[in-house]
């Protein structure tokens, strides 16, 4: 009887052993992802922070060259406009305004 007491001891510190190495593993195996991870998330939101600034820059870049576009448009339309109007005014009255 001794000897079989002796048996599961020994087998149930060999389980406990062995739960506890697993343990440490598994401890070990979710820091270094959880590190990953967490460097990965880093890496990405600079990104996704640059690339949002590019953004804004080009946006900006963007309505501001269309804006200046749309004013340059809209004065040489006014200045065409102005004409013609004049040149309505000639042909109907055959003077200046």
């Amino acid at each position: 009887m001794t000897a079989l007491m002796e048996k599961i001891r020994q087998e149930h510190k060999s389980i406990a052993e062995e739960v506890s190495q697993l343990f440490r593993e598994t401890h070990e195996f979710l820091s270094a992802t959880t590190a990953n991870r967490e460097e990965q998330a880093k890496k990405q939101a600079q990104y996704l922070h640059q690339f949002q600034q590019n953004l804004e820059q080009t946006t900006h870049e963007f309505l501001a060259e269309t804006a200046k576009n749309r004013t340059e448009q809209a004065k040489a339309q006014k200045q065409y406009l102005h004409q013609f109007r004049q040149d309505l005014f000639v042909s109907i009255f055959g003077t200046h305004i």
